[in-house]
C-alpha cells in the first residue's frame, strides 16, 4: 500500500508506467537468462562439434600414419621378393645352361658309346672268323 502512497501524487497513468516497466524488466531479465542459456548451450555444442571434429582429424591422421607404415613394409616386402625373384632367374639361367653342357656331354658320350660298340661288334666279327677258321680245320 505504500508503494500505492507514493504513487498518488503523480496520478494512475504514473502508476500504469511503473507497472509496465516492471513488468517489462521482469520478462525482459528472463529473456535475457534464457539468451544466455540458450548462447551457453550453442557455446558448449559447438566446443562438442570442434571436439569431434578434432577427434576425427586426429583419427584421419593416425589411419594416414598406420597406412603409410603398412605402405612402407609392403614396398620392403616387395623389394625383398624382387631380389629374390631376380636371384632365382640368375640360378635358373645357370641351371638352363648347366643342363645344356650336360645335354652336350650326354650327346658326345653317346657318339662315342655308339663308335665303341662298333668296334665291339667289329672285333667280335673277327673273333668269330679266327675261330671259325680255327675249329674249321
Amino acid at each position: 500500500m505504500e508503494a500505492l502512497k507514493l504513487f498518488a501524487p503523480y496520478g494512475p497513468g504514473w502508476l500504469g508506467g511503473a507497472a509496465l516497466v516492471l513488468i517489462a524488466a521482469y520478462f525482459g531479465r528472463q529473456f535475457l537468462d534464457e539468451y544466455k542459456r540458450q548462447n551457453q548451450r550453442k557455446g558448449e555444442l559447438d566446443l562438442k562439434r570442434e571436439e569431434r571434429k578434432q577427434a576425427e582429424v586426429d583419427e584421419r591422421a593416425q589411419r594416414d600414419r598406420e597406412r603409410s607404415q603398412m605402405e612402407g613394409r609392403i614396398a620392403a616386402q616387395m623389394e625383398r621378393s624382387n631380389t629374390l625373384i631376380e636371384g632365382m632367374k640368375t640360378l635358373m639361367e645357370s641351371v638352363v645352361a648347366s643342363n645344356d653342357v650336360l645335354h652336350a656331354d650326354l650327346v658326345h658320350s653317346q657318339a662315342r658309346s655308339q663308335g665303341m660298340a662298333e668296334q665291339v661288334s667289329h672285333i667280335r666279327d673277327r673273333v668269330d672268323l679266327l675261330y671259325d677258321k680255327e675249329t674249321g680245320r
